[in-house]
């Protein structure tokens, strides 16, 4: 009987832990998802108000179409964007106290870690964006200037933005590119050196007459 027993006990006494552990995180876990709930609604109300605020100053009539952003960004609406990181940065600051109101360690870290790295993670896709829309943006005022050549030109510009600009957006995100940023600069100049010979073997006839001209006054 008393083997019984103890083997019973041995049984309920994990099922009894397991059950005061998750009883004494419900008040902790309810608090939390509370406060994720009220940065949300703060989030998502500062969000809309930022939005509407910039398109009654009409920010994207004077930053997409003044500066001739439609075509390369096609309907890009800056107050959108801005509005959207308002909202989710709000709530991103919202995470840690909501993160110390848990009773798990591992959901508490992985909770105060996610709420340092988001803002980076916003940052990087801020970047990215603007980086992708200015080269596009680049690359067809280089076009414009209808000369041989152009489109080619047009082309490598954009690829070094791009490249410049996933180099930022990863940075920022902590990941250490520094050897591909060292190569990426090495090619450019190799790429930089190219372009000024082609352009000096390009334009040699043309210049002869100006540097004698040059020459002849001095």
């Amino acid at each position: 009987m008393a083997i019984l027993e103890e083997t019973g006990q041995a049984l309920i006494s994990p099922l009894v832990s397991l059950w005061d552990s998750f009883v004494s995180i419900i008040p902790g876990l309810i608090g939390a998802i509370v406060v994720l709930v009220i940065g949300y609604i703060v989030g998502w109300a500062f969000g809309l108000l930022v939005k509407k605020v910039l398109q009654k100053v009409q920010l994207d009539k004077f930053v997409v179409e003044k500066t001739n952003l439609q075509k390369s960004a096609g309907k890009f609406e800056l107050s959108r964007v801005v509005g959207l990181v308002v909202k989710w940065y709000i709530f991103v600051l919202f995470l840690t106290p909501a993160a110390a109101l848990v009773n798990l360690e591992a959901l508490s870290e992985f909770l105060v870690k996610a709420s340092l790295w988001i803002p980076n993670l916003i940052a990087a896709v801020l970047v990215a964006v603007i980086g992708f829309i200015a080269a596009d943006y680049v690359a067809s005022k280089v076009e414009e200037i209808k000369s041989t050549s152009s489109k080619l030109i047009a082309y490598i510009t954009k690829i070094i933005i791009v490249i410049f600009t996933l180099i930022i957006a990863l940075n920022q995100l902590g990941i250490d590119v520094s050897v591909a940023e060292s190569s990426f600069l090495i090619i450019l100049a190799g790429i930089m050196l190219a372009l000024a010979i082609g352009f000096g073997l390009a334009l040699k006839d043309e210049s002869k007459p100006i540097i004698k001209k040059m020459m002849g006054k001095i």
